[in-house]
């Protein structure tokens, strides 16, 4: 069953920098440190971004029910550059940029950095072929 609700979370102190032109179709976007998404950015349905792991890697801590376990998990911002196009049911995970003009394809986990002006999908996410080698004009 597709999420047909989406959700933004930012925890506090969190930073979500939403530009201009930008459609996101009921994506899941939770911050706990920084989410930067670029102008002209399209973000497809089902879509996850976290800049988090969420709960720590320490079983221990996990255990505690002190709240400490979230709050010690491990974050990195994520950051989309502009004229970005994801496609549907995609995971953006933390640390990771997403250069301009590069399309992530359909249901794809982005777990390292893509360039700019590339074609990436894929689990994990690689870099399929650049932009530049495909005749779009």
């Amino acid at each position: 069953m597709p999420n047909l609700r989406g959700c933004i979370y930012a925890g506090e102190g969190a930073k979500i920098k939403i530009g201009n032109d930008v459609g996101i179709s009921s994506a899941c976007i939770r911050a706990k440190q920084y989410i930067k998404i670029g102008n002209n950015v399209n973000i497809g349905g089902d879509c996850i971004l976290l800049d988090t792991d969420a709960h720590n890697m320490n079983y221990k801590i996990r255990r505690k029910r002190d709240g400490e376990d979230g709050r010690t998990a491990n974050s990195a911002p994520i950051i989309i550059e502009d004229d970005v196009l994801i496609g549907a049911r995609c995971i953006i995970l933390k640390g990771v940029t997403i250069g301009a003009h590069s399309v992530i394809a359909a249901g794809s986990i982005v777990t390292k950095s893509i360039p700019k002006d590339c074609v990436a999908g894929g689990n994990p996410c690689k870099i399929i072929k650049n932009i530049r080698d495909i005749d779009i004009f």
